[in-house]
């Protein structure tokens, strides 16, 4: 792992650079220190110790979608570091996050220290359009690479400068360079919200953006670094975009033509002489003023009011007022100010002449903005300037914007915000069955009843009446009491959609599609009516019959569970994909199961249902199926042992369920296909969330019959999961990929756009079902402590070792008496344990990948949606060697900072480990030896514990645990206890259940009660059911 950072280097005298550079992993954290003092003056800066090499740099930029095809520059830069020093002048920089490094040594004293680092430069454009495309949220890429908190700042920065170059925020000026003229497009951030979020970032700039060491006395402030990058960004922003289209303006050749040819040029060198250069600068400064200059400091600002006419054949009119900053309902018409009316000057005081002066500089400023302003200075003392239709429109379209953007304020009247506009209504009635004769189902492709009507606000419009209108050539008309938008090309577009519609079909899921996107032809749909279960559907308020449980379900549902359950019944009835996103430990499982026999009760499933889950989880499903409806006949369609091709489908006829594992989805897909499915479930179904996948594509294609997906995370990085998992769903409905992301995913993950946000939210709510341990309605249904066991197979290497293990017990046992036969016994569980968690483990061999254990698998496929719901986590284990795989390997997969508490700690340490993790904000996940935090600590912000492996003495369990559930916790704490399934694990566990009441009281502490046992007992205990372990038991 490394984390890669940038700074912005300015320039006083060119165009400044952006430099990339890395640091590494502290594998060796005793690295010899280097000395800073009585170096040669050739090497007057030690190198950076843990910095990254010129390679390693620009791999990482590729990985994370930099072109290859880039140029790049290799440089050396000068970085001002945090650094612990020593009487001798030795150090080492510090790290800039402990998920690089972190020690159990106490800190040193630090402090700012120069270090040399290799580092790399490319194109500027290169930089800002890959900064630009960076995701908001800090995650770490699947090579190990981490954002620097700088890089994520600059991005944050390139991402505003986009905005300002989207809203034209931007003019054309001039600069001096050594002596010569250059253009410059420089943004405008003088006024407004703008200024606001200038501000923002100068103040929330990290440190380490301001880390480059400056040979001069100058001291690079936030502000100058923020201003220099935007106008560096905005500068080759433009020209780059005008080199696409234009070598160069056509222009005479005077100055200001230079000047503008200059624009568009890549070096933007203006060739003039001394004379004209001071010439040219005063024109464009005094052209560019209005948009430059920030407003001076005042109770009161000049505010433009549009006034609409009497009737259609009037002038519009634009007034001009004085408005009081702190009071925006106080306006002093102009006209009194003139007079210097004597209630005005009370209000005024000591500002009034100022004010008269202020008021004349903004009329003339405002009338570069928007030119018809002008008439008005033709008089001695403007007042206000009159405007004809078109005028009226473009100050509605454009001028008023414009104006506010450059800190006018503006007023028009209600009735002309958002004018009105032609558009059209459309009702929709489902059909009463499905328009397809063999669908069992509704779907999203089945026909619906439709009627498009011409819509004018809540009135009616015939097509007479339509045509009459665009024959009528003024951008703005008062009809029925209403201004009315008019554009021709608009309402023959109107036309031309009626007379298209009028032969073609409307399915399901394009009514859902207009009603909540709008039409893609640019036509305004501005009333949508849904009649029967449809409209009830789209507005998410689906008030469905709540199903009774299944008479053969062995449990019982809990309210929320029992509307789970409906929901999924509901929806699978119309033939829609349903997503049941409920919180962990909501009991997802149990939901589906109940669907699954209330199928079975009330309908005639002549097929099975297919249900692909990750094979981390298919030893869970076996268990659930088994406690809660043992009356479902299931297949697991999984293992070296697995059935194909004929005998596969002569398995499958008399199953109710067949389960198999994603995996398999891609590799058993010809015979998956030819199944007709009763339905399809996926669990875990953020396993689809790369829709490029095999798996995924797999999965799209076998499915049939009803579709179902269960997740806790329907969203983790990236918009595009939630198009996959829908698109299982309900194939189509989201658009294709490509449309999704440019419609979509980009302005909402980019820009963080609020309209393409809630178009979304209201598309996926009717499909989307979650549900939080946080809800007011769910909490007061749970008991206040939840003790769930997760069941994990093992690796073909971990039954491997396991085996081998087992065997040399039983070969060395035998005839072993007293204290030699309980420590062989001991050394053989110790043994069977460390296997169970990771390979690694017992071998000591580094080669700690998640592959190797299904335990560890499943582990991060839990906290994974625990810590994207803000939850926090205990992990509890026995081995100080395994905390360190776990916070290796965490940290490594969550870009999170994963605390480790053991023995080893000190107490000092220890008190500052609990600190930090009990802030609100701190490290989400918390792993503890058992043994050094299973007593005497508070660790109430956990709500979630994990028992990594059990010390099978149920009460120092519940000490581990209590450290999240006790006083002070406010709210449901959920257990996980891992178990292997076919190991020891699972046969300690059925033992301690068949004497849970006497456990506690009978069984000492530790494990040695184990080797009480006797030899055949032993045996019983410790022999491997491989194929339960594997996972590849079939069920009945």
């Amino acid at each position: 792992m490394f984390i890669l950072h940038g700074n912005w280097i300015p320039s006083k005298n060119s165009s400044g650079k952006f430099l990339f550079w890395a640091e590494l992993t502290r594998d060796t954290p005793d690295i010899p220190l280097r000395r800073r003092k009585g170096q040669a003056k050739t090497n007057k800066f030690p190198l950076h110790p843990f910095q990254a090499k010129f390679e390693e740099i620009k791999s990482a930029l590729i990985s994370l979608n930099l072109s290859d095809m880039v140029k790049f520059s290799k440089e050396k830069i000068i970085l001002l570091l945090p650094s612990t020093e020593d009487s001798k002048g030795s150090g080492l920089p510090q790290v800039s996050s402990p998920l690089i490094y972190s020690s159990d040594k106490e800190e040193s004293s630090w402090s700012l220290a120069p270090w040399k680092v290799d580092a790399l430069h490319l194109p500027f454009i290169s930089t800002i359009f890959w900064l630009s495309c960076l995701p908001q949220r800090n995650e770490q890429s699947s090579d190990g690479i981490l954002l620097g908190d700088d890089i994520n700042f600059w991005s944050l920065v390139s991402k505003f400068g986009l905005e300002l170059v989207a809203r034209e925020r931007f003019i054309p000026s001039v600069v001096e360079k050594n002596g010569n003229l250059h253009s410059r497009w420089q943004p405008v951030i003088t006024q407004g919200d703008d200024h606001e979020r200038f501000d923002l970032f100068c103040e929330s700039m990290p440190a380490s953006c301001r880390g480059f060491f400056c040979a001069s006395e100058h001291a690079f402030s936030p502000d100058e670094l923020v201003l220099d990058f935007l106008t560096n960004f905005i500068d080759i922003f433009v020209r780059h975009n005008l080199l696409l289209f234009i070598k160069t303006f056509s222009f005479d050749e005077d100055i200001t033509s230079l000047w503008l040819n200059a624009l568009s040029r890549e070096d933007g060198e203006i060739k003039v002489s001394s004379h004209h250069k001071e010439v040219l600068k005063k024109h464009i400064s005094s052209w560019t003023e209005p948009a430059r200059i920030g407003k001076e400091e005042s109770k009161w600002q000049t505010c433009l009011r549009l006034e609409e006419p009497e009737d259609m054949d009037a002038s519009w009119k634009i007034s001009f007022h004085l408005q009081s900053i702190e009071d925006k309902s106080l306006l002093i018409p102009v006209s009194l100010v003139w007079k210097k009316d004597e209630s005005v000057l009370s209000l005024l005081g000591e500002e009034f002449n100022s004010v008269e002066e202020r008021l004349l500089l903004d009329i003339a400023q405002a009338e570069r903005l928007f030119s018809p302003l002008g008439r008005s200075l033709e008089k001695a003392v403007p007042v206000s300037s009159l405007l004809n239709k078109n005028e009226a429109y473009n100050f509605l379209k454009e001028g008023s914007w414009l104006l506010k953007e450059c800190g006018y304020n503006v007023i028009v009247p209600c009735s002309l915000v958002g004018t009105t506009q032609i558009g059209l209504s459309l009702s929709v009635n489902p059909l009463a069955k499905p328009s397809d004769s063999n669908k069992r189902f509704f779907g999203m492709d089945s026909l619906v009843e439709f009627d498009w009507k011409i819509a004018l606000g809540d009135e009616t419009l015939s097509l007479e009446e339509l045509e009459r209108i665009s024959r009528i050539k003024v951008p703005l008309i008062q009809m029925r009491g209403k201004w009315v938008e008019i554009s021709e090309d608009y309402v023959q577009k109107i036309q031309k959609f009626l007379s298209q519609t009028k032969e073609q079909k409307l399915t399901l899921g394009d009514a859902l599609r207009l009603r909540l996107r709008g039409n893609e032809e640019g036509i305004n749909v501005v009333e949508f009516k849904l009649h029967g279960w449809m409209e009830k559907l789209s507005s998410g308020e689906e008030e469905f019959a709540l199903e009774e449980a299944p008479s053969k379900f062995r449990g019982e549902l809990r309210p929320y569970q029992k509307r789970g359950f409906s929901w999924l019944s509901f929806l699978a009835q119309k033939g829609l994909g349903a997503c049941l996103a409920d919180d962990m430990g909501l009991g997802k499982t149990i939901q589906y199961i109940a669907l699954l026999l209330h199928h079975k009760e009330k309908e005639k499933m002549d097929r099975p249902v297919l249900l692909v889950c990750p094979t981390s989880v298919v030893g869970n499903w076996k268990r659930e199926i088994e406690r809660f409806s043992p009356g479902v006949k299931f297949l697991v369609h999984h293992g070296v042992e697995r059935h194909s091709k004929k005998r596969f489908f002569e398995e499958v006829k008399n199953k109710d369920l067949v389960i198999t594992t994603y995996s398999l989805a891609h590799r058993d897909k010809d015979d998956l296909c030819k199944v007709g499915w009763y339905g399809t479930v996926l669990d875990e179904a953020q396993n689809i969330k790369n829709p490029h996948t095999k798996q995924a594509r797999a999965v799209r294609e076998i499915a049939k019959g009803y579709r179902i997906a269960l997740t806790g995370t329907p969203i983790e990085n990236r918009l595009t999961e939630l198009w996959s998992i829908m698109e299982f769903l309900n194939p189509g409905y989201l658009g294709s990929y490509e449309k999704f992301r440019k419609t979509l995913a980009i302005p909402i993950e980019r820009y963080q756009d609020e309209k393409s946000s809630k178009v979304l939210q209201m598309m996926a709510q009717p499909f989307i079902l979650r549900r939080l341990k946080t809800d007011k309605k769910i909490i007061q249904d749970l008991p206040e402590k939840q003790e769930t066991k997760a069941y994990c197979n093992l690796t073909k290497e971990q039954v491997t070792l396991y085996q081998a293990i087992v065997k040399e017990m039983f070969t060395v046992i035998k005839g072993a008496e007293g204290i030699t036969r309980k420590g062989l016994i001991l050394s053989a569980l110790t043994k069977l344990k460390q296997v169970c968690n990771h390979p690694a483990l017992l071998l000591h061999d580094r080669s700690e990948t998640i592959k190797r254990s299904e335990k560890l698998n499943r582990l991060c496929e839990m906290l994974e949606e625990i810590i994207a719901e803000g939850n926090k986590a205990l992990i509890f284990t026995q081995y100080v060697e395994m905390g360190k795989i776990l916070q290796k390997h965490l940290q490594f997969l969550f870009a999170r900072e994963v605390l480790f508490l053991h023995g080893g700690v000190p107490r000092k340490q220890r008190d500052s480990l609990i600190d930090k993790f009990q802030k609100e904000k701190g490290p989400p996940i918390f792993v503890l030896s058992i043994k050094a935090g299973g007593l005497g600590l508070n660790l109430t912000e956990a709500n979630y514990v994990f028992h990594y492996d059990r010390w099978w003495n149920p009460a120092v369990e519940n000490q581990a645990t209590d450290r999240a559930f006790r006083i002070g916790q406010k709210r449901k704490v959920i257990v996980h206890k891992f178990i292997c399934t076919g190991t020891i694990e699972e046969k300690i566990d059925e033992m301690l259940e068949r004497k849970k009441g006497l456990a506690e009281s009978i069984i000492g502490s530790g494990e040695s009660w184990i080797t009480e046992l006797s030899n055949d007992k032993i045996k019983e205990i410790f022999t491997l059911r491989a194929k339960d372990a594997l996972g590849i038991e079939e069920g009945v």
